[in-house]
């Protein structure tokens, strides 16, 4: 599904409510036909709701760290062994998930600054590969990237929706929304003001839903 919509439309904000860093003032969030009770980020991640931030640099990766230890942050507690941290089995998951996603790296111990734009954000793929996801936010996925690491991002989103998982694709680019998208969702204004199938999604209409008070 695309979230689309002009600057300051709310998509984001919506998003962000639903997976529990902002407090949403109103609605419910259901998952697989049943409601489900999202207080923190952490609730959202246990229900396998993962999103992916706008900004890779200071929100989705620690630049500073190694590409195999942004991988797994988030489920560090799987390698515990005897109180102690498995570094063994977390560098063969972290190089395994990086290769998934066809990440260009020299190894798993490169800083995440040293790659590109495309790159980091195919790190930050890897990184919700190894949690327990049903449903990823992509949030701008291909902001800042060129053409070429554009394709390799589609081709993975691809490659998901395939696996069953759920993509929300949120982003101002009409071409990928259109592209990508099976069902549009637009916004103008902190509300919803349409809804249309790929079949029927033109950029003249998406427009005229986005400026739509």
């Amino acid at each position: 599904m695309g979230l689309t919509g002009l600057v300051g439309a709310g998509r984001t904000e919506v998003m962000e409510s639903i997976c529990g860093i902002t407090k949403p003032d109103a609605g419910k969030v259901y998952l697989e036909g049943q409601e489900v009770t999202i207080h923190k980020p952490i609730d959202a991640m246990k229900q396998g709701i993962i999103l992916l931030p706008e900004n890779r640099q200071t929100q989705g990766l620690i630049l500073s760290w190694g590409l195999g230890r942004n991988v797994t942050l988030p489920t560090m507690g799987k390698y515990a062994k005897n109180g102690f941290n498995d570094e063994k089995k977390e560098r063969e998951i972290s190089k395994e998930l990086l290769e998934e996603v066809d990440t260009k790296a020299v190894t798993i111990f490169d800083p995440a600054s040293s790659l590109s734009g495309g790159n980091q954000q195919k790190v930050v793929v890897a990184k919700a590969l190894g949690q327990e996801m049903k449903v990823v936010i992509m949030d701008e996925p291909t902001k800042g990237v060129d053409v070429g690491a554009k394709a390799e991002i589609y081709s993975i989103m691809g490659d998901l929706a395939k696996k069953g998982y759920g993509i929300i694709l949120i982003s101002s680019e009409m071409p990928e929304i259109l592209g990508m998208s099976d069902r549009i969702i637009v916004m103008c204004g902190g509300k919803v003001t349409g809804e249309l199938s790929r079949e029927e999604a033109t950029q003249e209409k998406i427009l005229e839903l986005a400026m739509e008070k």
